[in-house]
């Protein structure tokens, strides 16, 4: 049980908010707002919607290193989490092992269904590890929630010979990192300013993207990221 415990943790260092219990009114669009942070080795992205100021959905992939890395899907209702689900990869006896995790709230936020299986291996889930899955439910959506407030927002797309060109629309920006960027940062964003990804924290003006954070940078990544879909309506 500590293993699944220490690899939640990975993605918790990087942190309560109450939520309103106003009627849902499917009138109300429902936003999306992106993000992410890292901390020492792990990468975390999010896609969070909501309506009328409460969460209904929040997606994130998370990198962990040599932790592994996972990606969920938690979902809301009337203001309440409801729902994760969870796949991807961890380390346990020196080697990465296939893992997924599913579970069910009831009103009262009591978890009244969950399945954790690692490799072979169906394991119970314990009263620590099912609050702290709580935990980064809360602690994305106030991340994204901070960068919003921030007007920041997660920016993503592809280097070609010397030019940025953002995932959404393709647009070629001007980029800037605000604060600099430490020397051996800089060296390895150079290198992949002919050919390579990147996603950053930042925001974007008259065509120019400030970047506030660097998340990652990858000379192997074959698409933009998106928000994954493991639950069904």
């Amino acid at each position: 049980m500590k293993r699944l415990l220490t690899f939640f943790t990975v993605s918790l260092l990087a942190g309560c908010a109450s939520n309103p219990t106003v009627p849902e009114n499917n009138i109300t669009p429902v936003l999306t707002h992106t993000g992410g942070q890292s901390l020492g080795d792990s990468t975390s992205i999010y896609w969070f919607t909501s309506q009328q100021n409460r969460p209904v959905s929040l997606a994130d992939r998370v990198m962990a290193g040599d932790y592994g890395d996972y990606r969920t899907d938690y979902r809301w209702r009337d203001g309440k989490l409801r729902e994760i689900k969870r796949e991807g990869r961890q380390l346990d006896e020196q080697q990465l092992k296939p893992f997924s995790l599913h579970v069910r709230y009831d009103t009262l936020g009591n978890a009244v269904f969950q399945r954790y299986t690692l490799g072979d291996e169906l394991i119970p889930l314990g009263s620590r590890q099912l609050q702290q899955l709580l935990e980064e439910a809360e602690h994305g959506t106030d991340v994204v929630k901070q960068q919003r407030k921030d007007d920041q927002s997660l920016v993503q797309g592809f280097w070609k010979q010397g030019q940025f060109y953002r995932c959404a629309d393709q647009r070629p920006l001007q980029v800037n990192f605000t604060p600099v960027l430490p020397d051996y940062v800089q060296q390895q964003v150079q290198e992949h300013q002919q050919d390579g990804y990147m996603a950053v924290i930042g925001q974007v003006r008259r065509g120019t993207l400030t970047a506030k954070t660097l998340l990652m940078l990858a000379d192997d990544q074959p698409a933009c990221l998106t928000a994954p879909v493991l639950l069904t309506n």
